[in-house]
């Protein structure tokens, strides 16, 4: 019986060498990829095979300080909120991740700690890059610690930062076509829903940027709708009072979540919906499409984003002076039943 207190061994390379019947040289040659030293394909497929049986991990420090190079690429990005977007594009860096022969590790932020000015970022163990969702505060922070300025990263937004690439959406002149749109479609009352924290926290945030020049340039009042929650049930019942007590031609809403929550709440009251109050949210969730009044949405370029945000990061690990880059994609507006009137 084995002793509960005794500490698992750490399969090391000398452990497969001795499985395999080589040196441990020839196993870090194999093991690390090591293209300047000649072996036999037999002697390469038997080591490999000794290092799946006896369970060898590589280790990631050592593999830095031999190498400089760790084939781990970390993802930064919020836990705090259900976001399906966030998964979205988790997938898509993974599978490009596969490809390329990297494995990604996940920083799990919260937004009153490291997603806030002056916040403590992540410790980070030894990567070849950085791909940041939503978390510019905390790169901006982690760049400020002596001996991170150096580490290539791709921004998913706006922020820039040194030996990085921002790839960005058009999201505030999205947001104002949308606006201009239901404008066009005879709505003058249009409401523009949104957290509440956005509204206290984030005066410039882009979509309400965007909703707020396009009333105000088209001479209506911008009205901005705080609500509570990140579902669509905890959207419907922070909004039924307010939507009882105020009618609305219009709402443009921060995401089709809350645009899901905001239709059930005016469905709720008996309100029509287009005929009475349209209806357009962001995202393009599937929930969206598929509701009893299918959800007009902003389609992120999601696929787009990943994609030039994982070409540059390669092309920034093998050179890490490139000079920054920066784009901005464009975004479709998506227009359904909640918009046809």
């Amino acid at each position: 019986m084995s002793n509960p207190s005794s500490k698992p061994k750490r399969i090391t390379l000398k452990d497969v060498a001795h499985e395999a019947g080589v040196s441990i040289q020839t196993v870090s040659h194999v093991l690390s990829g090591n293209p300047t030293v000649s072996l036999p394909e037999v002697t390469r497929a038997k080591v490999k095979a000794a290092a799946e049986k006896v369970g060898y991990q590589p280790n990631r420090h050592a593999q830095a300080i031999r190498g400089g190079k760790t084939n781990l690429i970390s993802v930064w990005m919020p836990v705090d909120r259900p976001i399906l977007t966030y998964m979205r594009y988790l997938k898509c860096i993974s599978e490009l991740a596969k490809r390329d022969g990297y494995e990604l590790m996940v920083n799990c932020l919260q937004r009153d700690d490291a997603l806030i000015e002056g916040g403590k970022p992540p410790t980070l163990y030894p990567v070849d890059g950085i791909i940041s969702i939503d978390a510019g505060k905390a790169i901006q922070e982690f760049r400020k610690i002596r001996g991170n300025d150096h580490i290539p990263i791709s921004v998913l937004g706006f922020e820039q930062v040194e030996y990085g690439d921002s790839i960005a959406w058009d999201l505030d002149g999205a947001a104002k076509r949308a606006t201009y749109d239901l404008i066009e479609r005879g709505a003058r009352k249009i409401g523009h829903i949104t957290p509440h924290w956005i509204i206290s926290d984030f005066p410039r945030e882009r979509r309400r940027r965007g909703y707020t020049e396009a009333m105000e340039s088209s001479g209506n009042t911008p009205i901005l709708i705080p609500c509570s929650g990140d579902t669509s049930a905890e959207v419907k019942e922070s909004l039924l009072n307010h939507l009882k007590e105020n009618q609305y031609d219009a709402l443009f809403c921060f995401t089709d979540t809350i645009a899901i929550g905001a239709a059930r709440a005016l469905l709720e009251l008996g309100t029509k919906i287009p005929e009475e109050t349209m209806i357009i949210g962001l995202g393009d969730f599937p929930e969206a499409a598929d509701f009893q009044v299918p959800i007009s949405t902003l389609q992120l370029p999601l696929e787009r984003v990943i994609e030039q945000s994982w070409t540059w990061l390669m092309e920034r690990i093998a050179n890490p002076a490139l000079p920054p880059k920066m784009t901005v994609l464009s975004m479709d507006i998506i227009h359904r039943q909640s918009t046809s009137r």
